[in-house]
């Protein structure tokens, strides 16, 4: 038997099954800057929760609304749907999915190797701002040793003349 069938939904109030009650446990609550674009500018939230039940026939309100939310709230938002497109076509992750695509249209080297620049590029820059930052802890640290009063009065100001 199905314990899920003839489930009253205590948030909608409606007899629920299956997929309804799926539907409030994946609904995260709206974050802070979704309730304040809800709250400030309602008819433009309306309007965009409207036009996604319109693209996607398939979305209810709760899920177009869900939509919504997640995309003001998450700044990888679409860097997560992307990786969840190719993933449901079978790829690891998005980058393989990328190549992948990219071979079925002929330029799969081409993209492979902007994907290996990227990559490479990015490592560069993390490892550089580690060691930026290692730098600044080992230059205070060794200030701090010498004269562990140094920060006290504020900043120095080199400006004064």
């Amino acid at each position: 038997t199905d314990a899920f069938v003839n489930y009253q939904c205590k948030i909608c109030n409606v007899k629920s099954n299956k997929e309804h009650v799926r539907l409030h446990a994946k609904k995260p609550f709206a974050g802070p800057i979704a309730k304040a674009k809800r709250q400030m500018d309602p008819d433009d939230y309306e309007r965009v929760v409207k036009e996604k039940m319109k693209q996607n026939r398939k979305l209810s309100r709760d899920e177009a609304e869900t939509d919504y939310n997640d995309f003001l709230e998450n700044p990888y938002y679409a860097l997560d749907k992307q990786e969840e497109y190719y993933k449901k076509l079978g790829y690891k992750d998005m980058y393989e999915g990328m190549i992948g695509e990219a071979e079925k249209e002929g330029n799969g080297d081409e993209v492979r190797e902007r994907i290996e620049t990227f990559q490479r590029n990015n490592k560069i820059k993390a490892a550089c701002v580690l060691v930026v930052v290692a730098s600044v802890y080992v230059y205070l640290k060794g200030l701090y040793d010498v004269d562990p009063t140094f920060l006290k009065q504020g900043l120095p100001n080199f400006n004064a003349r």
